[in-house]
């Protein structure tokens, strides 16, 4: 590209236009198409005619091409059909090819191809000899390429809640290897429990053109499902065991986990229980099932939980240090507390001790998750352990197999298990909670 440039004296007139030296030559102050690529000097010589039929008394001629120098000036023609000898400052070195790969390697493009899509099919040693020489020449694979050869990015998207929770976090990181294995480059969002920022980020990832989406549960907007049917890509949702909406799922039944762990507490010999709940986003549809089993499992047993034993709140520490002092201001007898969520109980333990009662001597206190830091509490934390690994494994492999044409199932059920540490015991007579009046002084 040529860029011409003019100005005059005093009232600094400027006029500037760019067009194809391939296309253009200037013929007495007027430009002629023609097929013959022009010399600067006949470029430089046909503008400077032009500037003087203007009446403009200075020409500066500029020009941007990869083998030119970025500036000459109209009062230097001699220089102007010569080329530099050496590269402009900046200049970009040439891509490197899968060819230059094999041809160092002494191997076909083929090979340098399995290499990197298929690395378990080939010998080691050939393997390796490749990988060395991809790592000397820097060469990385061209994604705009494969994507017009294949019709296909090559890359997932994925939308959590948050990835301030730890089950989220583990999943994703599962999520992310399995895909690199094959290829595969994934996007995260998140949707803050929003369900409109939900569908804005997953519109933003269809408009990048992924290959395959993922999400969490089994609560959508009508709307993100009519845009995922107009888009036409695979998708599955995470953490939830039955597909809702013709959207398949990988995870647990919540229900059944929180019924299992209610009835672990029971047969202990608790009889006075609260529930602390991340319920407050409506989106949450893993937190709702894991109270419903709670309420069922007591109902069915005969002590059904009153709305003031459920105590809903978001997935913060701070959300379960206030909810049990709200429980034990509210209910005093209380003996166990169920969580939704290993954070929640992690907070709820925390103000246990901070009102002077003993965990599980006096408060039995129960999470959901088994996040790494549940093991790690004193006591230890009795919980639920999600298979979130598993989960996003399993995610990557449903997308992988969707896109290829593979048979994928409508939906996974994977066990969860029933962790028992040491924050729950049998109730001690004596060493009930502190009584209404003086959990509201502390």
């Amino acid at each position: 590209m040529v860029a011409f440039g003019f100005s005059e004296d005093g009232d600094g007139v400027a006029a500037a236009f760019m067009k194809s030296i391939s296309e253009i030559t200037p013929v007495h102050g007027r430009v002629k198409q023609r097929p013959v690529r022009p010399t600067f000097r006949e470029i430089h010589a046909g503008i400077t005619r032009l500037a003087r039929t203007r009446g403009l008394r200075q020409l500066t001629l500029g020009w941007f091409i990869a083998d030119w120098t970025p500036c000459l000036f109209a009062d230097r023609p001699d220089q102007m059909d010569k080329k530099p000898t050496t590269a402009p400052k900046g200049r970009q070195q040439p891509r490197v090819k899968i060819e230059d790969v094999a041809r160092k390697a002494n191997v076909s493009p083929a090979t340098v191809s399995r290499v990197l899509n298929h690395p378990e099919i080939v010998r080691p040693e050939l393997r390796d000899r490749v990988m060395r020489h991809i790592a000397d020449l820097s060469y990385t694979r061209d994604s705009a390429a494969r994507a017009l050869k294949s019709g296909r990015m090559r890359t997932i998207g994925i939308i959590v809640p948050t990835l301030a929770l730890g089950i989220f976090a583990e999943g994703v990181e599962a999520l992310q290897n399995r895909l690199s294995e094959s290829g595969y480059t994934l996007f995260i969002a998140n949707s803050q429990y929003d369900q409109r920022r939900e569908l804005q980020e997953l519109q933003s990832l269809i408009e990048r053109g992924i290959d395959g989406i993922v999400l969490v549960g089994g609560s959508h907007e009508r709307e993100l499902r009519a845009l995922i049917e107009q888009a036409a890509v695979p998708v599955i949702t995470t953490y939830v065991s039955k597909a809702v909406g013709g959207i398949p799922a990988i995870g647990i039944d919540n229900e059944s986990a929180t019924r299992e762990m209610t009835d672990y507490l029971r047969r202990l010999g608790h009889v006075h229980f609260g529930a602390i709940a991340n319920v407050v986003p409506a989106s949450n549809d893993r937190s709702r099932a894991r109270l419903d089993g709670i309420q069922r499992a007591l109902s069915e047993a005969g002590i059904p939980l009153k709305p003031t034993q459920i105590i809903k709140a978001d997935y913060s520490l701070a959300q379960g240090r206030s909810a049990l002092r709200q429980l034990l201001n509210d209910h005093p007898d209380t003996t166990a507390v169920i969580c939704t969520t290993d954070t929640l109980a992690i907070g709820a333990m925390a103000e246990a001790r901070k009102m002077g009662l003993a965990v599980p001597g006096a408060l039995s206190i129960t999470g959901f998750d088994d996040i790494e830091l549940a093991a790690q509490m004193d006591p230890p934390l009795t919980t639920i352990s999600v298979p979130a690994a598993e989960i996003g494994r399993g995610a990557a492999d449903y997308l992988i197999n969707a896109i290829s044409g593979s048979p994928v199932p409508k939906s996974v059920l994977l066990p969860y298990r029933l962790v028992m540490r040491a924050s729950t015991a049998p109730p001690r007579p004596g060493e009930r909670p502190v009584r209404r009046h003086q959990a509201r002084d502390q």
